[in-house]
């Protein structure tokens, strides 16, 4: 079964990464935190908690088989 794999921009050019941080973030792309839907929904709710990033996005970045 495939799944979709997404991350969580937080800015512009600013993703969710699996680290410490207040949230943990990087600016390479292939360093974001990779989650299925439901987790990069609930991974940008968390982060909300530190800072409002308002145009933050979950972007679909192809699928895990």
């Amino acid at each position: 079964m495939n799944t979709k794999k997404y991350i969580v921009e937080l800015e512009h050019n600013c993703y969710s990464a699996d680290w410490a941080g207040d949230p943990g973030r990087t600016t390479v792309k292939e360093n974001a935190k990779i989650f299925n839907q439901r987790g990069a929904i609930a991974r940008l709710s968390h982060d909300r908690k530190f800072r409002p990033f308002k145009n933050a996005r979950i972007l679909e970045v192809g699928e895990i088989k």
